[in-house]
Parts: C-alpha cells; sequence; structure tokens
C-alpha cells in the first residue's frame, strides 16, 4: 500500500537523523485498557457539515490503531477493523461514556500479519455477516454473525488491481448488491470499480466502471447514505513532519453505474484545517431524530506515535422538508 511505503521512508529518515538511540528488547503489550476522550475544537464547517464532535481512541495495547473502515452495528454501537485485521466496538460517545472494546474474527491468523492488510469492511444488518476486502492479496473473505471466517475468494475482476492500491473502499448497499473501489489511479483522479449484483464471494459476473474524482486524491474508504447515494472519503497525502492528510467528501448515485462508463463523484465538503486533520479511512452515516444526519470519521495513526486515532462527528442539517445537494 502506497501509504505504508511513505511512512517507511518517513521511519528511515527519522532512524539517521542525529540523536542517541539505545538498543532495547521489543515487548508487546496486549492487555492495556482502551481509551477515548472528548478534544476541544474550534468550529468548522464545510458544505452542509458542521463538526460537532472530536473524540481520542488511545491505549498501550499493540492490538489498537490502524484502523482503515467503519461500519454501524446499530444506532449505538460502531465496529471499526484494522490493517492487521483487528475489531474495535465503538459505543456511540455522544450517547454513552463506555470504553471501547477490543473484538476480533476467529479463524483468521496470518503469520506475516502485513499480509490481512484489511482495508474495507461491510455488514449485512439483517444477518451480522461481515466482508472485508484485504488489499495486498486482492482478495474478500465473509465471515458469519459470530465473526467466524466462512467464505474466501479472490475475484477474478480484481485480478490485474494493484497488489499494493486494490480494493480499498467496498460497500453492502441495501438491496444486497455491492461496490468495490480501488485506491490505483489517484495520479488521474480515475480509480476502477466493480458493482456486484449479489455477494462477492459467491462468484458471478460484476459491472465494470470507473469512478472520478480529482488528481492527487485517493478514496479510502465509502458507505450509503440514507437517501441510497454513496458517500466516499477521498484522501491525499502531503508530505512534510507531520505528513498532512487534506480530505474531501464526495458522493455519487449508484443509479448511474453502467458497465465501462465513468461516474462522477461530486464534491460534498472539504474535511481540512479548521477541521482537525489526521488520515481519515473509515466513513459511516447515521439517521438522527427529526430526519438530520451525522457523518462519521475514523483516522488511520498507521501505528504511528505520531498520528492519532481520531473519530469525528459531522452534522449535516436536513430537516422535515430540507433538500441539500453536493457540489462539484
Amino acid at each position: 500500500m502506497r501509504k505504508k511505503r511513505i511512512f517507511l521512508l518517513a521511519a528511515v529518515a527519522l532512524g539517521l537523523a542525529p540523536g542517541t538511540f539505545v538498543r532495547s528488547e521489543v515487548t508487546f503489550d496486549y492487555n492495556s485498557p482502551v481509551t477515548i476522550r472528548a478534544l476541544g475544537f474550534e468550529p468548522a464547517d464545510s458544505g452542509p457539515l458542521s463538526l460537532a464532535g472530536v473524540w481520542q481512541i488511545a491505549s498501550l495495547n499493540d492490538h489498537v490503531g490502524g484502523y482503515s473502515a467503519l461500519v454501524a452495528l446499530d444506532n449505538d454501537t460502531f465496529l471499526a477493523a484494522s490493517d492487521a485485521g483487528r475489531l474495535l466496538e465503538i459505543p456511540r460517545p455522544d450517547r454513552s461514556d463506555a470504553a471501547p472494546r477490543l473484538e476480533k474474527f476467529s479463524r483468521f491468523r496470518d503469520a506475516k500479519w502485513m499480509k490481512v492488510d484489511v482495508e474495507a469492511l461491510a455488514r449485512d444488518p439483517g444477518t451480522g455477516q461481515l466482508w472485508i476486502a484485504i488489499e495486498s492479496l486482492n482478495r474478500i473473505v465473509r465471515f458469519g454473525k459470530q465473526r467466524s471466517r466462512g467464505v474466501v475468494r479472490s475475484p477474478k475482476q480484481m485480478a490485474d488491481w494493484p497488489e499494493n492500491a486494490g480494493p480499498e473502499s467496498m460497500v453492502r448497499l441495501a438491496d444486497g448488491r455491492f461496490i468495490i473501489i480501488a485506491e490505483a489511479g489517484g495520479e488521474n483522479g480515475r480509480h476502477s470499480a466493480l458493482l456486484y449484483a449479489r455477494d462477492p464471494v459467491l462468484g458471478g459476473k460484476a459491472i465494470k466502471f470507473t469512478v472520478e474524482g480529482e488528481g492527487g486524491y485517493n478514496p479510502s474508504d465509502a458507505t450509503q447514505m440514507p437517501d441510497g447515494r454513496i458517500l466516499v472519503i477521498l484522501r491525499a497525502v502531503e508530505l512534510g513532519f507531520p505528513i498532512h492528510f487534506p480530505v474531501k467528501l464526495a458522493v455519487f448515485d449508484p443509479g448511474e453505474i453502467a458497465e465501462k462508463e465513468v461516474v462522477k463523484l461530486d464534491q460534498l465538503a472539504r474535511i481540512d484545517t479548521p477541521f482537525p486533520s489526521e488520515n481519515y479511512e473509515g466513513v459511516l452515516v447515521t439517521q438522527e431524530a427529526g430526519g438530520d444526519w451525522s457523518v462519521w470519521l475514523i483516522a488511520d495513526d498507521n501505528f504511528s506515535r505520531f498520528q492519532r486515532t481520531l473519530l469525528l462527528k459531522l452534522d449535516w442539517k436536513r430537516g422535515p422538508g430540507t433538500r441539500q445537494k453536493a457540489r462539484r
């Protein structure tokens, strides 16, 4: 994955910097608790979205971090999946003071943990089944309600996707179809995508199409909104210290998907200063009382002490009869 190469280069640069380093045996902590705390923030608005909450998830536990995908278990609990194949259940922090809970898949182990590389997560609210996309292998894995590994498939339609820039976003639509979007193609803003009429691990033909965003920005996650449209995180990387991650949120209508056609993304909002800047890689939308929506973003800290695992809540005021249109 491209971003991992970037952080490896940053690590090398730090290692070559002047200073004195003491070698010691590497130990791992798998027992420390997970905490979540609210952070102060300045008011921020972009498009129809207003910053409504910022929380930082932290722990000394080595299983915590690297969150690249986010789904809702219900309207009060979220589930995040990490690059290392670990899960974190997060009680909605605007409704609960409970701490996040570390969870895991069963029958899902890889001695070379980097090969796990979970980049996308989808869920069927009716059955509780979960699907993950493994970018480094261009593979889809389905898990049962108890999160035990079931069917594994490497779809032939993704066989030519780059190993380090493959399936980065996956959405199970309310009607049972699946959309999968590749990370590759950021230079020209065009990204390969697939639409499956059913569960992708069952095989079958997929509609091949292209999503067009903006050059230099790559899709890092996607979700279906209550009105049926797809919301996509588009993230860029600006090298420096600290590394900066400009983010744009964009939408498209799945009804526009057709074989070998280009679907253009419409920009909804820009999540950058004064919004807290982090490497946002997970998104979901919740339906709120009165018809309003909330957009939630989670950041991937790349298991780096220089980054944070932030959870953002963005209010989208709609209300009865409100019609708000995304803009290009």
